[in-house]
């Protein structure tokens, strides 16, 4: 059999797999296209599918010394934020790597031909056009790593961070419980692709008390944040949610349920759904020193935005995710 790419993963032993040329995904100009809408931009076109020979895949295994949990190591797919893939998401596979999981990360706007770290994706990208994004790369890779017989497949969690957390909060209404044992979402703003009427695997939602990220003042916090319904796009692929009811398309005046709103209706319909209020955490809590800033970007918008936790805190917050973990196998 032909192989287009060997794709070798880290930690003491060499772990490594191969595809075949076909499962290659390769970028196409124009599946995504950059368009005006409003203050902000967005995106349209078919938008670009995971593709596992990306530069940007990294499988990686469980470190050497890590605890072995079974005969396959379970697998932690983790969703990038709207900056795309970073260091945060780099420390956090490398966490999970040492306490004996495998991770797979990706970027997905890197995979539609979009720069990581740009000021188009950072400050003028919709958080509908990121969304779109990221969730399409998150459901291929998912649907990927349901083929390896490097991990076990029975034993997959997600996680995302910010606009990779509402990508992944949605996952937890996509995917199957038989497959993903849970879900882990840190900072997701409602805004965007919105979030699901119900979900089928436990779900972990964190959110810092000073996480003002992407606020328009500085008292805008990301947990009790509830825009109006025009700043949501109702997405074809995503299941089923409040966007079918509250987007640029329907009833745009109207307001979003907030993060804690969504949470409580949850909760309410008895499905297993946890929230975690951090005490002094802004937003990407786990692995920086706490800093707070604001920027002025054009047409009068202000940008303010919070990063990080204390020492402690992280500690006590990596703590928390890897007993929820840990709990779910």
């Amino acid at each position: 059999m032909k192989y287009l790419k060997l794709l070798w993963v880290c930690g003491f032993s060499l772990w490594c797999t191969a595809w075949a040329q076909t499962d290659c995904s390769p970028f196409n100009p124009e599946n995504t296209k950059v368009v005006d809408r409003g203050p902000v931009k967005t995106v349209t076109g078919p938008l670009a599918n995971f593709d596992p020979c990306h530069q940007s895949v990294r499988l990686d295994a469980p470190s050497f010394f890590a605890k072995k949990r079974g005969d396959k190591p379970p697998l932690v797919l983790i969703a990038h934020g709207g900056g795309g893939l970073g260091g945060y998401e780099r420390d956090f596979a490398k966490l999970m790597n040492q306490q004996g999981y495998a991770t797979l990360i990706f970027d997905a706007f890197e995979m539609n031909g979009l720069t990581p770290g740009s000021d188009l994706l950072l400050y003028h990208m919709s958080n509908g056009g990121r969304q779109r994004m990221i969730y399409k790369a998150t459901w291929g890779a998912y649907r990927w790593a349901l083929q390896s017989d490097k991990v076990d497949t029975g034993k997959i969690f997600i996680q995302g961070l910010s606009n990779g957390a509402a990508v992944a909060i949605n996952m937890a209404a996509a995917v199957d419980g038989a497959n993903v044992r849970g879900v882990i979402a840190e900072g997701g703003p409602s805004a965007g692709i919105g979030f699901p009427d119900d979900i089928k695997v436990p779900l972990l939602l964190i959110y810092g008390l000073a996480d003002n990220y992407g606020g328009v003042q500085q008292d805008d916090l990301m947990y009790l944040r509830a825009m109006p319904c025009s700043y949501n796009d109702n997405y074809q692929l995503a299941p089923a949610g409040f966007t079918q009811r509250c987007s640029r398309m329907s009833n745009p005046t109207h307001s979003m349920p907030s993060p804690q709103i969504w949470y409580e209706s949850i909760k309410a319909k008895g499905q297993e759904i946890r929230l975690e209020l951090v005490e002094g955490g802004g937003h990407g809590m786990m692995f920086a020193d706490f800093v707070s800033s604001s920027k002025q970007l054009g047409a009068g918008r202000s940008f303010y935005r919070s990063h990080g936790a204390s020492a402690d805190t992280r500690q006590k917050l990596q703590k928390l995710t890897l007993d929820f973990i840990e709990s779910k196998l």
